[in-house]
């Protein structure tokens, strides 16, 4: 793969941290980096072989960038607010992307997503929307407790849970704020101690069932998007899921004319039967990418990245997706409280542990962190690739025995790392 794309030209719109890891994979074969968006100190820029201060959503800016770099491909990841502008560039320049402006659209919009599902047959979770316009009469017909989502957001912004009536008001009227289109949905509180993630790929309507998960949580605020604690590969209800929802999910993908990329899908498994909530057609966040290679060959990034340089990708490669890993993967998600990072300690020595696949440190010293209940609080993924649960429980203490992360005051600032014996396994 990497004489075929030595010396191509990618341009990746938006710099932030997890984006160093898209320029990191692509030069690794052998592509010229560029980077752009607004900021002038975005992390990606100190990796890219060329950076650019064009804002990202300027669709114009971006094509005479693109023409006058000779740029060959373009490429974009993990968030969903640069999808639509990255499809309009390769659209009018006629290059390779991983989807149409109607299925980005509908991956985007909560509500359009569910609609299509249901359309396809997929069970989602149940829902009302409200508008701007129309949600004081919305509410009157809404029972507590509930959770209040922007129909158009990521990353768990202004995603909140509401279990007092008298509060749900300014619930919804807290969450519009975070919403272009001025609609929130109103969903049904589900357990969440059985989310489930489900990822595919995709090529020329070829479509390949990669791995299933299931999400840990930590729910530091009731009336909050719980934080994430990790995620454990394969799913303790994967093979509920190949029976019941595999074909319902492949038909959804022919209906709404998804041929070719990543999509994860979300939802809940209650009571025998699962509802599904959202989708991400892009890459997501926790870099699962690295589980993907560990267990099943082939790396994902490498053949995203492929395509948006050729408009192909190595079926042979995605052919080797196999869900029923040789062993346990696991995300260590690792959340820290708001500050300023003084002193972050033991990485090296946890790099360099049995079971460790890689460790992805998304701020650094000197980092001031405030977010609270979204990923912007995620300070590492790490993942984790082992044989067994016993020598995953081994890692997992090992994290928690050597990783210090101190505040510039000297205190700790780890929320939580996921206790070994939480942690459900297939048998």
């Amino acid at each position: 793969m990497g004489s075929e794309l030595e010396g191509k030209k990618l341009l990746i719109l938006g710099a932030t941290a997890p984006m160093c890891e898209i320029v990191k994979e692509a030069q690794s074969l052998g592509v010229t980096v560029y980077v752009t968006d607004y900021l002038p100190d975005s992390p990606a820029k100190k990796y890219a072989d060329k950076s650019f201060m064009v804002n990202a959503i300027d669709v114009d800016a971006v094509v005479k960038l693109c023409q006058d770099e000779g740029v060959d491909g373009i490429f974009t990841g993990y968030n969903d607010m640069l999808l639509p502008y990255c499809q309009k560039v390769c659209e009018r320049l006629g290059k390779p992307f991983c989807g149409t402006e109607e299925n980005i659209r509908m991956c985007i919009d909560k509500e359009m997503f569910k609609n299509a599902c249901v359309k396809s047959g997929v069970p989602v979770v149940p829902w009302v929307d409200a508008t701007k316009d129309n949600y004081t009469e919305v509410l009157q017909n809404v029972k507590v407790p509930v959770v209040v989502k922007p129909a158009d957001y990521s990353g768990s912004k202004g995603v909140f849970k509401c279990y007092d009536a008298e509060k749900l008001q300014s619930v919804v009227e807290e969450a519009l704020t975070y919403s272009k289109a001025g609609k929130v949905l109103i969903e049904k509180i589900m357990d969440v101690d059985k989310e489930i993630s489900a990822y595919y790929m995709m090529h020329d309507g070829e479509v390949y069932f990669v791995t299933m998960g299931d999400r840990y949580v930590n729910v530091i605020d009731p009336n909050i998007a719980p934080v994430g604690r990790g995620m454990l590969y394969p799913s303790i209800y994967q093979d509920a899921w190949i029976e019941k929802m595999d074909s319902r999910i492949r038909k959804f993908f022919a209906d709404n004319d998804m041929r070719d990329g990543f999509a994860f899908i979300q939802g809940f498994y209650e009571d025998g039967d699962f509802y599904i909530h959202e989708i991400g057609y892009r890459l997501n966040g926790g870099f699962t990418y690295d589980i993907i290679k560990y267990f099943s060959g082939y790396h994902q990034m490498h053949e995203l990245i492929r395509f948006a340089l050729t408009g192909k990708m190595d079926k042979s490669a995605l052919a080797k997706s196999n869900p029923h890993f040789d062993g346990l993967g696991m995300i260590v998600t690792l959340s820290i409280k708001e500050g300023v990072i003084g002193t972050v300690g033991g990485v090296e020595q946890i790099e360099q542990m049995p079971g460790i696949i890689r460790f992805h440190q998304l701020h650094h010293e000197g980092d001031a962190l405030m977010a609270h209940g979204t990923t912007a609080q995620v300070f590492a993924y790490i993942l984790c690739g082992t044989k067994d649960k016993a020598e995953l429980d081994e890692t997992i203490r090992g994290i928690q025995d050597n990783l210090v992360v101190l505040d510039d005051h000297g205190n700790s600032m780890i929320r939580d790392i996921i206790d070994p014996q939480t942690i459900l396994v297939k048998e």
